[in-house]
């Protein structure tokens, strides 16, 4: 399996919910309210934004990269999280607030939109899992979606399809996780 092919389930299960529920899933190109904070990603997110990054016009990586060095030197961060634990990840997010994320251009959009990582794809609405657990309660502050509403979503299944893709990648670093800016910061 190809980690495109989990973000395509991703992706299909937002835009069912989009589909389903415009009036209540307002999101749209330039929003950026998701996008405020650090969010932690896997190895096979990284390799993706430095796919995008890579194809980025010259002043559009630069600016990209001069704006994740910044918050990873302001944050004092290392290359990774490995090691960290989840309090003191915690502790890190809360201190840096609702930084924006080093990918978001002028106008709020996302400059690497075709290879934003699954936590972003899977950002602004109530996540549901198949089972009717909740996951994630809420969305954005515009999405009004409740959990009731929200489509179900086999977070498990792509959960565990993920872990088998990431131990097969990365055997001995499956469990690494980084934040956006850290993936950027090249």
């Amino acid at each position: 399996m190809d980690y495109r092919e989990l973000l395509v389930r991703a992706d299909a299960w937002y835009r069912a919910a989009k589909a389903a529920r415009p009036d209540a899933v307002p999101c749209t190109k330039g929003c950026r309210d998701c996008c405020l904070g650090l969010f932690d990603v896997s190895l096979a997110d990284r390799d993706l934004l430095r796919e995008g990054l890579a194809a980025a016009e010259p002043a559009v990586r630069a600016d990209i990269v001069a704006r994740a060095r910044a918050i990873v030197e302001a944050n004092g961060l290392g290359e990774t999280l490995d090691g960290w634990t989840d309090r003191e990840i915690d502790d890190v997010c809360d201190a840096a607030g609702d930084v924006e994320c080093p990918v978001l251009g002028p106008g709020g959009e996302c400059r690497l939109y075709e290879h934003r990582p699954m936590t972003c794809r899977l950002a602004g609405i109530p996540l549901v899992d198949v089972s009717g657990r909740v996951i994630h309660p809420e969305g954005c502050a515009k999405c009004t979606l409740k959990p009731a509403e929200a489509p179900r979503f086999d977070g498990e299944a792509l959960r565990k399809d993920e872990r088998r893709l990431l131990r097969k990648r990365y055997p001995h670093e499956s469990g690494v996780t980084l934040f956006i800016a850290q993936a950027l910061a090249t």
